[in-house]
């Protein structure tokens, strides 16, 4: 570690040199995008020029930004986001975006362990603490021949840098502008400065004043008053092709619903999409009036458990979900947070709460198949399938190792799911159903992503199509989820559905938009 003790002069220009040299290496997945995603038709030179150029233009901003006395804490912070960022990007296939950031500011101490390996320390080690050690280590001769000179030194390293990006540039706009407008996502693993600029979003989202609270239903009400209870699970990456219910395009053989399958009245619907990729987005999206393209995250109104309470339905939240209910649950009275390994910890407090008011909803909102350490999700004796993936380095997983993993959550939220509607099938004189649909889906390796939260318009169909399953004792309910269970349903359906359910009339309600409207008609898509 001798080295680590030394200090040596470098010059600005050599420092900025070797800094854009730095993190053009960790661009790395930004060339991987690139280059899997290049026309075979480009020229050599094409293929080559994309390297000289983001170097550059690294170039270019560290001569702004390389100033005395902040060089060195721009340099710590942009190897840091770039390091972690990289290997992230590269591990799991994901964007470091606003939402992902927010995901990550909420992720508890038990998930940051889970993501914890050898890999990622090793990575960290010689890629981010190392390069910032150096750095610190580093007397950066600003001017050795004076202060005019090193402006006149700064001001040229600049205007080259800019002179040739723009020479590679400019002769290939024909090839360069169509690329970047069509294959716009490049922006996405551009590290450090998409990651920070995303970090700024993210900031000033939170730190708006909450307006008041938008009443959007003072006109609710109960018309027929009538026995009902309503158990909605809340599952999290949950994604419908591993689901053995589903009739059609299924990614897996195994067979993941056995527990839900032995019970009759039981119908899964084929064709849900998510509101969101994450946990943070589709949760507080599936609760409110909006759809998901009206849906902004800054949005601070009633949502549907807002309007039942109001209207006199009781309502419960038991929730084992570490990401916590997103704000969902923030008013409602009755509300207990779990932490336990496996969710059926939470069946025991929902039997109590059972069927202690005349309408009443039970949210429960499970760890499903919380990922990347899917092993966990489950115990022991709920390992079905086999190979498995123990470990949260998916990568290093076979395929069927994953599959099999990720199909034991499955099944196991699917046992959970059958003492639920085992309890419903107890009730009497009460009209009593369980409606349970995911948050979002997963990305299990395919083209080499995993886990989720992509962008929603870069997301494949493995993080949107969700699962939404069904159970009544009301057999006119029962028919009518069997008569919608192919259409093309997504999260916009919730709100409306559970004011439906409780027969709650506002002008808010939209009888389009409620799974068990009698005349609901077929959108081509959501």
């Amino acid at each position: 570690m001798g080295i680590l003790k030394k200090q040596w002069n470098i010059s600005w220009l050599n420092f900025a040199l070797l800094c854009a040299a730095f993190l053009s290496a960790m661009n790395f997945n930004l060339f991987i995008f690139i280059y899997t995603s290049i026309d075979e038709g480009a020229t050599l030179w094409q293929h080559i020029a994309f390297v000289p150029m983001v170097f550059l233009l690294l170039f270019v901003i560290l001569t702004l930004l390389l100033v005395p006395y902040l060089s060195k804490v721009f340099m710590i912070i942009f190897i840091m986001v770039a390091c972690v960022s990289a290997y992230f990007m590269s591990a799991y296939g994901v964007i470091i975006d606003k939402t992902m950031l927010e995901n990550a500011f909420k992720t508890d101490a038990r998930e940051v362990r889970e993501l914890l390996n050898l890999k990622l320390v090793l990575f960290v080690l010689f890629f981010g603490i190392l390069p910032c050690l150096l750095v610190l280590k580093t007397r950066i001769v600003y001017a050795p021949k004076g202060i005019k000179n090193a402006l006149l030194t700064r001001f040229a390293s600049f205007f080259v840098g800019i002179l040739l990006l723009l020479a590679i540039f400019v002769p290939q706009t024909q090839f360069f502008v169509p690329f970047f407008r069509y294959y716009y996502q490049s922006e996405y693993y551009t590290t450090p400065f998409y990651q920070l600029k995303s970090l700024v979003k993210y900031i000033k989202s939170r730190t708006f004043t909450k307006p008041p609270l938008e009443i959007i239903a003072p006109d609710a009400r109960i018309l027929e008053h009538k026995k009902r209870l309503l158990i909605l699970v809340v599952g999290e990456t949950a994604r419908a092709a591993n689901f053995s219910l589903l009739e059609k395009d299924r990614a897996t053989t195994n067979e993941t619903n056995p527990y839900t399958k032995k019970w009759g009245g039981v119908v899964f619907f084929n064709a849900v999409s998510s509101c969101g990729t994450s946990t943070a987005v589709s949760v507080p999206c599936m609760f409110s009036v909006s759809t998901r393209k009206q849906y902004k995250e800054s949005e601070f109104k009633e949502n549907a458990l807002d309007i039942l309470q109001k209207v006199g339905v009781r309502v419960i939240w038991f929730g084992n979900n570490s990401g916590g209910c997103q704000g969902v649950c923030e008013r409602i009275k009755e509300v207990k947070m779990f932490n336990e390994d496996y969710d059926e910890a939470l069946l025991k407090d929902i039997q109590n709460a059972l069927n202690l008011g005349e309408q009443e909803i039970i949210i429960v909102h499970l760890q499903g198949s919380h990922g990347p350490t899917y092993y966990k999700r489950y115990p022991k004796d709920f390992t079905r399938f086999t190979p498995t993936c123990d470990t949260n380095e998916l990568q290093k997983c076979t395929q069927e190792e994953l599959t099999d993993t990720y199909d034991n959550t499955i099944a196991y939220s699917d046992y959970v799911i059958s003492k639920l509607i085992k309890m419903l099938q107890s009730q009497s004189g009460v009209q009593a159903s369980l409606l349970y649909v995911s948050d979002h889906g997963e990305s299990l390796g395919e083209n080499g992503i995993y886990l989720h939260a992509m962008p929603y318009f870069l997301a494949p169909k493995e993080q949107i199509h969700v699962p939404l399953l069904f159970y009544s004792n009301d057999k006119n309910l029962l028919d009518l989820a069997y008569k919608h269970k192919d259409y093309n349903l997504s999260h916009d359906y919730l709100f409306s559905t559970l004011l439906g359910y409780f027969d709650v009339h506002t002008k808010v309600y939209d009888k389009n938009l409620d799974i068990f409207y009698t005349n609901l008609l077929n959108k081509e898509e959501n």
